[in-house]
């Protein structure tokens, strides 16, 4: 295609123009001299036959006296002394056909004699057919005979016709072949075709040749052009002449020099800038004083997308949910930057507002600046909640520590089983403080990626079965059905055993946990493409759709007070998919509530 294009482009250059002027004006000489020649050729050979016919009419008049005044006569002349010798229509391209024409329309068309060959062979078909002669029914019609030197096209090819009328009502038709001339008309035409090729040729090349000159120096400046487009401000075009051409190379050479200059330091500033602003983490917009988007670059079209970034300052403000117009930025605020915080797409974003000015300070346009916190007020609301979380898990067993340690101090240590018991409650709140700060630990080691992994070949589906039959002891308190199933053979997987272990007993437990009595607790590891996978399906209480979503943050209960009762620190399925996630799997829960629970988790196996 590229190949296509450029050819067409060539031959609509200046150069091919100027040589097509030249081809036409030899193509359109040849044509008007081949008209000519064909015309007067036919003209010729028409004013041969038609002179040919009244010669030997003539002499066929004075041999035999005028006309006979009976067509019966007139029929034995032709028909059996052979008068047709004096037309020379014993050719095979010359006919001569008498007619009656007071008989012509009877079925043999009133024909007295014919040379014609058709007439031998189908004599009623001819006779039709000769009717169709304009000329013979326009004086069956009562006009006069014309002259007609067009060639008519008949079922042996085209023919010339000639007629001549002795009486009122007979009519002698010639008809002349143009086989008898084609040969002599086609040597012509070769001739012509041939001559005019030579032309064509010549006047090409020619043509080709003077408009070079012409054009040369005016495709130099063009291609100097393109490379100052493109900007390649190389090697200057020399002048080769004194003339128009050579003072427009002249100047083409300075305007060339002096662009250079000035771009390349409107390019180095235009550099620095656009890298700013294509690799800023923040949007930026530019907005002229009748708020028409000038500028946005990547970050404030990821953030707005791509249509409402190319809106009125009017419509962006909308968009952005501002109330604030650009002559109130630009012409009334005292502070050179303004600032105001919105939500865009679900997300918290500060808005920054600036004046751009020109040389002259007077004020072009407004700057607005898109930051995007959301991550910022994420994080923030996040930790806000973590240390709110935190401070109350504590809370809540230093108070009860407090509580029962004053009791007894006040008194109550006298009473030993009060003070066993209370004892009891410090020692279990002790290890909820414990198990709580442990896990927190280690989520902190998880974060800050600090923990130790020691991975090595583990059989998941031997570690599952061993923890099945530990685990199978809590569950039988509950009365529980807890089984195990391993499908097809199984790959080892490089993991940290202790953590994955850890993993393990989590899920299998919380399984435990929350399946009533005579609950049903099973666990499946199999293999699928290349990951090994393990699943624990249990006929539990089920999680509801709306807490599916959040199960894995921390300090996240879906029923606080039955988890923190069995002794839960709202860590474990945080902590869980962190292990796992850094083994390069993933963990997904699917629940109904009332209907239970299961957990799915895949790792890759080892390589």
């Amino acid at each position: 295609m590229k190949f296509w294009k450029g050819i067409f482009r060539l031959l609509s250059s200046l150069q091919w123009k100027l040589v097509y002027i030249f081809v036409s004006m030899c193509i359109i000489l040849v044509s008007v001299v081949y008209v000519v020649i064909n015309t007067g050729l036919q003209n010729i050979y028409y004013d041969s036959f038609a002179n040919s016919i009244e010669a030997g009419y003539n002499n066929w008049i004075d041999v035999r006296g005028g006309v006979p005044e009976s067509n019966q006569k007139l029929s034995q002349y032709f028909n059996e002394s052979g008068d047709a010798l004096f037309f020379g229509a014993n050719s095979s391209y010359l006919g001569m056909t008498i007619i009656d024409l007071t008989k012509i329309q009877t079925s043999n068309g009133g024909i007295l004699y014919s040379s014609e060959k058709g007439y031998s062979d189908e004599p009623e078909i001819f006779a039709d057919r000769i009717k169709t002669s304009e000329s013979l029914m326009a004086i069956w019609a009562g006009n006069k005979p014309q002259k007609n030197e067009r060639l008519i096209k008949g079922p042996n090819g085209q023919y010339f016709e000639y007629i001549k009328q002795p009486k009122e009502n007979l009519i002698f038709y010639f008809t002349y072949q143009e086989e008898a001339w084609i040969a002599i008309l086609e040597k012509f035409n070769y001739l012509i075709l041939s001559s005019a090729l030579i032309a064509v040729f010549l006047s090409l090349v020619l043509g080709y040749l003077l408009s070079k000159t012409i054009t040369s120096p005016i495709i130099s400046v063009m291609h100097k052009a393109e490379k100052v487009a493109e900007g390649d401000f190389g090697e200057q075009l020399a002048v080769k002449s004194e003339d128009e051409i050579g003072n427009l190379t002249k100047t083409f050479n300075y305007m060339a020099a002096e662009l250079k200059k000035t771009l390349s330091e409107i390019s180095s500033q235009k550099n620095k800038v656009e890298t700013i602003l294509n690799y800023m983490a923040d949007g930026v917009m530019a907005f002229d004083l009748k708020g028409m988007a000038i500028h946005a670059n990547p970050a404030a079209r990821k953030l707005l997308g791509n249509d409402a970034v190319s809106h009125p300052f009017k419509e962006f403000a909308v968009k952005v949910g501002l109330d604030v117009r650009i002559e109130d930025i630009v012409y009334f605020e005292e502070s050179p930057v303004r600032e105001s915080d919105t939500i865009i797409n679900d997300m918290y974003v500060k808005v920054y507002f600036a004046v751009f000015t020109d040389t002259n300070k007077k004020p072009e346009g407004i700057i607005v600046v898109l930051h995007d916190a959301t991550e910022q007020q994420k994080l923030e609301s996040m930790r806000r909640e973590f240390v709110a979380n935190v401070s109350h898990e504590l809370r809540t067993p230093i108070t009860s520590i407090k509580s029962y340690t004053e009791t007894l101090l006040d008194g109550a240590v006298e009473d030993h089983e009060t003070s066993n018991r209370f004892l009891s409650v410090i020692d279990s709140e002790a290890d909820r403080m414990t198990r709580l700060v442990k896990d927190l630990l280690q989520l902190s080691r998880l974060d800050n990626q600090q923990m130790n992994w020691k991975i090595e070949k583990v059989s998941l589906d031997a570690m599952v079965k061993t923890i099945v039959e530990r685990l199978k002891i809590e569950s039988q308190r509950k009365n529980q059905k807890l089984e195990s199933y391993v499908i097809g053979d199984i790959p080892v997987i490089n993991a940290d055993k202790d953590r994955l272990e850890q993993v393990v007993v989590n899920l299998i437990s919380n399984s435990i946990k929350y399946t009533a009595e005579y609950g049903e607790i099973t666990v499946y590891v199999g293999k699928i493409y290349n990951d090994v996978y393990m699943k624990v399906t249990d006929s539990g209480i089920g999680i509801p759709g709306e807490s599916l979503p959040r199960v894995f943050e921390r300090f996240y209960r879906v029923d606080k007070a039955r988890s923190r009762d069995m002794g839960g620190t709202g860590l474990g399925l945080s902590i869980a998919k962190e292990i796992v996630q850094a083994h390069g799997g993933t963990i997904n829960i699917s629940s109904e509530v009332g209907k239970g629970t299961e957990v799915v988790v895949k790792i890759p196996r080892a390589m």
